[in-house]
Protein backbone atom coordinates (compact mmCIF):
# COMPACT_ATOMS: atom_id res chain seq x y z
CA UNK A 1 0.00 0.00 0.00
CA UNK A 2 2.80 2.38 0.92
CA UNK A 3 4.62 1.50 -2.29
CA UNK A 4 1.50 2.31 -4.33
CA UNK A 5 1.11 5.65 -2.57
CA UNK A 6 4.75 6.52 -3.09
CA UNK A 7 4.51 5.57 -6.77
CA UNK A 8 1.39 7.73 -7.20
CA UNK A 9 3.11 10.71 -5.58
CA UNK A 10 6.14 10.20 -7.82
CA UNK A 11 3.95 10.09 -10.95
CA UNK A 12 2.13 13.27 -9.88
CA UNK A 13 5.43 15.06 -9.27
CA UNK A 14 6.78 13.94 -12.64
CA UNK A 15 3.56 15.00 -14.38
CA UNK A 16 3.70 18.40 -12.71
CA UNK A 17 7.33 18.84 -13.69
CA UNK A 18 6.54 17.82 -17.28
CA UNK A 19 3.70 20.36 -17.50
CA UNK A 20 5.91 23.10 -16.06
CA UNK A 21 8.72 22.26 -18.48
CA UNK A 22 6.30 22.24 -21.43
CA UNK A 23 4.99 25.69 -20.47
CA UNK A 24 8.50 27.10 -20.16
CA UNK A 25 9.63 25.50 -23.42
CA UNK A 26 6.45 26.04 -25.43
CA UNK A 27 8.25 28.07 -28.13
CA UNK A 28 10.74 25.24 -28.67
CA UNK A 29 7.97 22.64 -28.65
CA UNK A 30 6.01 24.60 -31.25
CA UNK A 31 9.10 24.83 -33.47
CA UNK A 32 9.69 21.08 -33.12
CA UNK A 33 6.10 20.21 -34.03
CA UNK A 34 6.18 22.58 -37.02
CA UNK A 35 9.50 21.13 -38.19
CA UNK A 36 8.27 17.54 -37.82
CA UNK A 37 5.13 18.38 -39.78
CA UNK A 38 7.11 19.98 -42.63
CA UNK A 39 9.64 17.14 -42.57
CA UNK A 40 6.80 14.63 -42.94
CA UNK A 41 5.67 16.50 -46.07
CA UNK A 42 9.18 16.47 -47.59
CA UNK A 43 10.13 12.93 -46.58
CA UNK A 44 8.28 11.07 -49.39
CA UNK A 45 10.04 13.19 -52.02
CA UNK A 46 13.42 12.65 -50.37
CA UNK A 47 12.83 8.89 -50.11
CA UNK A 48 11.77 8.65 -53.76
CA UNK A 49 14.79 10.57 -55.03
CA UNK A 50 17.12 8.66 -52.71
CA UNK A 51 16.20 5.50 -54.62
CA UNK A 52 17.51 7.31 -57.70
CA UNK A 53 20.86 7.90 -55.96
CA UNK A 54 20.12 11.55 -55.13
CA UNK A 55 21.23 12.40 -51.57
CA UNK A 56 18.60 13.69 -49.18
CA UNK A 57 20.61 16.83 -48.47
CA UNK A 58 20.55 17.73 -52.17
CA UNK A 59 16.78 17.15 -52.26
CA UNK A 60 16.15 19.40 -49.24
CA UNK A 61 18.31 22.21 -50.60
CA UNK A 62 16.71 21.90 -54.04
CA UNK A 63 13.19 22.08 -52.57
CA UNK A 64 14.09 25.15 -50.52
CA UNK A 65 15.58 26.84 -53.59
CA UNK A 66 12.58 25.97 -55.78
CA UNK A 67 10.08 27.23 -53.22
CA UNK A 68 12.05 30.44 -52.68
CA UNK A 69 12.37 31.01 -56.44
CA UNK A 70 8.66 30.36 -56.95
CA UNK A 71 7.62 32.82 -54.29
CA UNK A 72 10.11 35.37 -55.58
CA UNK A 73 8.86 35.00 -59.16
CA UNK A 74 5.20 35.19 -58.22
CA UNK A 75 5.91 38.10 -55.90
CA UNK A 76 7.80 39.98 -58.61
CA UNK A 77 4.90 39.49 -60.98
CA UNK A 78 2.10 40.67 -58.71
CA UNK A 79 4.07 42.95 -56.40
CA UNK A 80 3.48 46.21 -58.36
CA UNK A 81 -0.30 45.71 -58.39
CA UNK A 82 -0.23 44.34 -54.85
CA UNK A 83 1.80 47.31 -53.62
CA UNK A 84 -0.59 49.74 -55.28
CA UNK A 85 -3.64 48.08 -53.79
CA UNK A 86 -2.00 47.79 -50.37
CA UNK A 87 -1.13 51.51 -50.43
CA UNK A 88 -4.68 52.35 -51.46
CA UNK A 89 -6.06 50.11 -48.71
CA UNK A 90 -3.81 51.74 -46.10
CA UNK A 91 -4.62 55.28 -47.27
CA UNK A 92 -8.34 54.52 -47.22
CA UNK A 93 -8.32 52.97 -43.76
CA UNK A 94 -9.48 56.19 -41.99
CA UNK A 95 -12.40 56.38 -44.42
CA UNK A 96 -13.31 52.77 -43.70
CA UNK A 97 -13.15 53.41 -39.95
CA UNK A 98 -15.34 56.50 -40.29
CA UNK A 99 -17.87 54.50 -42.31
CA UNK A 100 -17.92 51.70 -39.73
CA UNK A 101 -18.30 54.23 -36.87
CA UNK A 102 -21.10 56.01 -38.70
CA UNK A 103 -22.97 52.73 -39.12
CA UNK A 104 -22.35 51.91 -35.45
CA UNK A 105 -23.84 55.27 -34.39
CA UNK A 106 -26.83 54.70 -36.65
CA UNK A 107 -27.45 51.34 -35.00
CA UNK A 108 -26.99 53.01 -31.62
CA UNK A 109 -29.62 55.64 -32.45
CA UNK A 110 -32.01 52.94 -33.64
CA UNK A 111 -31.56 51.21 -30.29
CA UNK A 112 -33.12 54.08 -28.39
CA UNK A 113 -32.12 55.71 -25.07
CA UNK A 114 -30.49 52.58 -23.71
CA UNK A 115 -27.92 52.61 -26.49
CA UNK A 116 -27.51 56.29 -27.33
CA UNK A 117 -25.13 56.79 -24.44
CA UNK A 118 -22.65 54.55 -26.24
CA UNK A 119 -20.12 56.82 -27.88
CA UNK A 120 -17.48 55.22 -30.07
CA UNK A 121 -14.73 57.61 -31.02
CA UNK A 122 -11.93 57.22 -33.53
CA UNK A 123 -9.47 57.51 -30.64
CA UNK A 124 -11.11 54.49 -29.01
CA UNK A 125 -10.72 52.49 -32.20
CA UNK A 126 -7.11 53.59 -32.47
CA UNK A 127 -6.42 52.58 -28.87
CA UNK A 128 -8.15 49.23 -29.45
CA UNK A 129 -6.03 48.67 -32.56
CA UNK A 130 -2.84 49.47 -30.67
CA UNK A 131 -3.81 47.17 -27.81
CA UNK A 132 -4.67 44.36 -30.23
CA UNK A 133 -1.40 44.85 -32.08
CA UNK A 134 0.57 44.72 -28.84
CA UNK A 135 -1.16 41.48 -27.87
CA UNK A 136 -0.42 39.97 -31.26
CA UNK A 137 3.23 40.96 -30.95
CA UNK A 138 3.40 39.35 -27.52
CA UNK A 139 1.96 36.14 -28.93
CA UNK A 140 4.04 35.91 -32.08
CA UNK A 141 7.15 37.63 -30.78
CA UNK A 142 9.12 40.37 -32.48
CA UNK A 143 9.74 40.34 -36.21
CA UNK A 144 13.35 39.39 -35.55
CA UNK A 145 12.34 36.61 -33.19
CA UNK A 146 9.82 35.29 -35.70
CA UNK A 147 12.47 35.27 -38.41
CA UNK A 148 14.88 33.38 -36.15
CA UNK A 149 12.17 30.84 -35.31
CA UNK A 150 11.37 30.40 -39.02
CA UNK A 151 15.03 29.78 -39.84
CA UNK A 152 15.29 27.38 -36.90
CA UNK A 153 12.24 25.47 -38.16
CA UNK A 154 13.72 25.23 -41.67
CA UNK A 155 17.01 23.98 -40.22
CA UNK A 156 15.26 21.37 -38.07
CA UNK A 157 13.09 20.31 -41.01
CA UNK A 158 16.13 19.72 -43.18
CA UNK A 159 17.89 17.84 -40.39
CA UNK A 160 14.88 15.61 -39.71
CA UNK A 161 14.59 14.72 -43.40
CA UNK A 162 18.30 14.11 -43.93
CA UNK A 163 18.88 12.13 -40.73
CA UNK A 164 15.48 10.42 -40.60
CA UNK A 165 16.86 6.87 -40.58
CA UNK A 166 19.37 7.55 -37.80
CA UNK A 167 16.80 9.43 -35.71
CA UNK A 168 14.19 6.69 -36.07
CA UNK A 169 16.70 3.99 -35.14
CA UNK A 170 17.90 5.93 -32.11
CA UNK A 171 14.36 6.56 -30.85
CA UNK A 172 13.26 2.96 -31.41
CA UNK A 173 16.28 1.70 -29.46
CA UNK A 174 14.73 3.18 -26.30
CA UNK A 175 11.55 1.13 -26.74
CA UNK A 176 11.38 -2.43 -25.30
CA UNK A 177 11.98 -5.08 -27.95
CA UNK A 178 8.47 -6.63 -27.81
CA UNK A 179 6.88 -3.25 -28.60
CA UNK A 180 9.52 -1.95 -31.00
CA UNK A 181 7.96 -3.42 -34.14
CA UNK A 182 4.59 -1.91 -33.31
CA UNK A 183 6.06 1.57 -32.86
CA UNK A 184 8.14 1.19 -36.02
CA UNK A 185 4.95 0.43 -37.92
CA UNK A 186 3.53 3.80 -36.84
CA UNK A 187 6.26 5.86 -38.50
CA UNK A 188 4.72 5.67 -41.97
CA UNK A 189 1.10 6.46 -40.87
CA UNK A 190 2.36 9.41 -38.81
CA UNK A 191 4.37 10.66 -41.78
CA UNK A 192 1.36 10.33 -44.07
CA UNK A 193 -0.98 12.27 -41.76
CA UNK A 194 1.42 15.07 -40.86
CA UNK A 195 2.70 15.45 -44.41
CA UNK A 196 -0.84 15.26 -45.71
CA UNK A 197 -1.82 18.16 -43.49
CA UNK A 198 0.86 20.42 -45.02
CA UNK A 199 -0.03 19.49 -48.57
CA UNK A 200 -3.77 19.67 -47.88
CA UNK A 201 -3.58 23.03 -46.11
CA UNK A 202 -1.53 24.56 -48.92
CA UNK A 203 -4.11 23.39 -51.46
CA UNK A 204 -6.95 24.72 -49.30
CA UNK A 205 -5.24 28.12 -48.90
CA UNK A 206 -4.57 28.47 -52.63
CA UNK A 207 -8.11 27.40 -53.50
CA UNK A 208 -9.75 29.72 -50.98
CA UNK A 209 -7.51 32.66 -51.96
CA UNK A 210 -8.27 32.12 -55.66
CA UNK A 211 -12.01 31.70 -54.99
CA UNK A 212 -12.25 34.93 -53.00
CA UNK A 213 -9.89 36.92 -55.25
CA UNK A 214 -11.73 35.96 -58.44
CA UNK A 215 -15.13 36.43 -56.81
CA UNK A 216 -14.29 39.92 -55.56
CA UNK A 217 -12.85 40.84 -58.97
CA UNK A 218 -16.07 39.75 -60.69
CA UNK A 219 -18.08 41.79 -58.20
CA UNK A 220 -15.92 44.81 -58.96
CA UNK A 221 -14.05 45.24 -55.66
CA UNK A 222 -10.99 47.35 -56.46
CA UNK A 223 -8.90 45.58 -53.79
CA UNK A 224 -9.66 42.07 -55.05
CA UNK A 225 -6.06 40.98 -55.59
CA UNK A 226 -4.70 41.92 -52.17
CA UNK A 227 -7.80 40.58 -50.43
CA UNK A 228 -7.45 37.28 -52.29
CA UNK A 229 -3.77 37.01 -51.33
CA UNK A 230 -4.65 37.97 -47.74
CA UNK A 231 -7.38 35.30 -47.64
CA UNK A 232 -4.95 32.65 -48.88
CA UNK A 233 -2.24 33.58 -46.39
CA UNK A 234 -4.56 33.90 -43.40
CA UNK A 235 -6.30 30.65 -44.29
CA UNK A 236 -3.18 28.86 -43.06
CA UNK A 237 -5.11 29.18 -39.79
CA UNK A 238 -8.24 27.22 -40.86
CA UNK A 239 -11.63 28.99 -40.69
CA UNK A 240 -10.23 32.04 -38.86
CA UNK A 241 -8.34 33.59 -41.79
CA UNK A 242 -11.38 33.78 -44.07
CA UNK A 243 -13.44 35.49 -41.37
CA UNK A 244 -10.79 38.19 -40.90
CA UNK A 245 -10.61 38.80 -44.65
CA UNK A 246 -14.41 38.93 -44.86
CA UNK A 247 -14.55 41.92 -42.48
CA UNK A 248 -12.16 43.96 -44.63
CA UNK A 249 -13.78 42.92 -47.92
CA UNK A 250 -17.36 43.64 -46.81
CA UNK A 251 -16.52 47.11 -45.48
CA UNK A 252 -14.57 48.02 -48.63
CA UNK A 253 -17.37 46.76 -50.88
CA UNK A 254 -20.12 48.58 -48.96
CA UNK A 255 -18.18 51.84 -49.29
CA UNK A 256 -17.89 51.36 -53.05
CA UNK A 257 -21.60 50.51 -53.45
CA UNK A 258 -24.31 49.01 -51.22
CA UNK A 259 -25.16 46.31 -53.76
CA UNK A 260 -21.48 45.38 -53.92
CA UNK A 261 -21.41 45.04 -50.14
CA UNK A 262 -24.34 42.64 -50.11
CA UNK A 263 -22.82 40.74 -53.03
CA UNK A 264 -19.61 40.38 -51.01
CA UNK A 265 -21.58 39.08 -48.02
CA UNK A 266 -23.20 36.51 -50.32
CA UNK A 267 -19.79 35.61 -51.77
CA UNK A 268 -18.33 34.81 -48.34
CA UNK A 269 -21.46 32.89 -47.31
CA UNK A 270 -21.12 30.76 -50.43
CA UNK A 271 -17.34 30.45 -49.89
CA UNK A 272 -17.82 29.23 -46.32
CA UNK A 273 -20.34 26.65 -47.48
CA UNK A 274 -18.09 25.44 -50.26
CA UNK A 275 -15.01 25.44 -47.99
CA UNK A 276 -16.71 23.56 -45.15
CA UNK A 277 -18.53 21.00 -47.28
CA UNK A 278 -16.18 20.45 -50.20
CA UNK A 279 -12.78 22.15 -50.06
CA UNK A 280 -11.72 21.20 -46.52
CA UNK A 281 -13.15 17.64 -46.54
CA UNK A 282 -11.69 16.88 -49.98
CA UNK A 283 -8.32 18.62 -49.74
CA UNK A 284 -7.57 18.54 -46.01
CA UNK A 285 -9.93 16.15 -44.23
CA UNK A 286 -8.97 13.18 -46.38
CA UNK A 287 -5.28 13.97 -46.00
CA UNK A 288 -5.33 13.87 -42.20
CA UNK A 289 -8.41 11.68 -41.81
CA UNK A 290 -10.18 14.21 -39.58
CA UNK A 291 -13.77 15.45 -39.61
CA UNK A 292 -14.07 19.21 -40.38
CA UNK A 293 -15.67 19.73 -36.94
CA UNK A 294 -12.60 18.19 -35.28
CA UNK A 295 -10.39 20.50 -37.35
CA UNK A 296 -12.37 23.55 -36.24
CA UNK A 297 -12.37 22.54 -32.56
CA UNK A 298 -8.63 21.83 -32.69
CA UNK A 299 -7.94 25.29 -34.13
CA UNK A 300 -10.13 26.99 -31.50
CA UNK A 301 -8.49 25.11 -28.62
CA UNK A 302 -4.97 25.61 -29.97
CA UNK A 303 -5.58 29.30 -30.57
CA UNK A 304 -7.08 29.78 -27.10
CA UNK A 305 -4.12 28.10 -25.40
CA UNK A 306 -1.16 29.32 -27.46
CA UNK A 307 -2.44 32.04 -29.78
CA UNK A 308 -1.68 32.04 -33.50
CA UNK A 309 1.17 29.55 -33.11
CA UNK A 310 -1.12 27.14 -31.31
CA UNK A 311 -3.76 27.45 -34.04
CA UNK A 312 -1.15 26.63 -36.68
CA UNK A 313 0.00 23.40 -35.03
CA UNK A 314 -3.39 22.38 -33.63
CA UNK A 315 -4.49 20.18 -36.53
CA UNK A 316 -1.22 18.18 -36.79
CA UNK A 317 -1.29 17.61 -33.02
CA UNK A 318 -4.94 16.52 -33.19
CA UNK A 319 -4.24 14.17 -36.10
CA UNK A 320 -1.27 12.62 -34.28
CA UNK A 321 -3.18 12.30 -31.01
CA UNK A 322 -6.13 10.57 -32.65
CA UNK A 323 -3.80 8.21 -34.54
CA UNK A 324 -2.05 7.18 -31.31
CA UNK A 325 -5.37 6.86 -29.48
CA UNK A 326 -6.68 4.58 -32.20
CA UNK A 327 -3.55 2.43 -32.11
CA UNK A 328 -3.03 2.08 -28.36
CA UNK A 329 -6.54 2.48 -26.95
CA UNK A 330 -9.23 1.73 -29.52
CA UNK A 331 -7.55 -1.42 -30.84
CA UNK A 332 -7.10 -2.73 -27.29
CA UNK A 333 -10.72 -1.79 -26.55
CA UNK A 334 -11.99 -3.66 -29.60
CA UNK A 335 -9.87 -6.66 -28.72
CA UNK A 336 -11.00 -6.69 -25.09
Amino acid sequence: MKDDSARLVLYLVLAGFAIYAAIQLQALIICLIAALTLAAALAPVAEHLEKKKIPRAVTVVAIYVIVAATYTGVGAGIMPVLREQARGLFDSTPRYIDWALDKAHQLSDMGGPDLTHTNIAAADVKQLSVTTLNKLLKVTGSVFGTLINALFILFLTGYFVIAAKEINSALLSWIPSPKRERWAGLIRPIEIRLGGYVRGQMLVSMTVGSFIGVGLALIGNDKALILGVLAGLLNLVPFVGTMITAVFAIIISFIQAPWMGWATVALFVVEQGVESNFIVPMLLGKQVDLHPLVVMLAVIIGGSLLGISGALIAVPVAALSILLAEEFYKKNLDGA
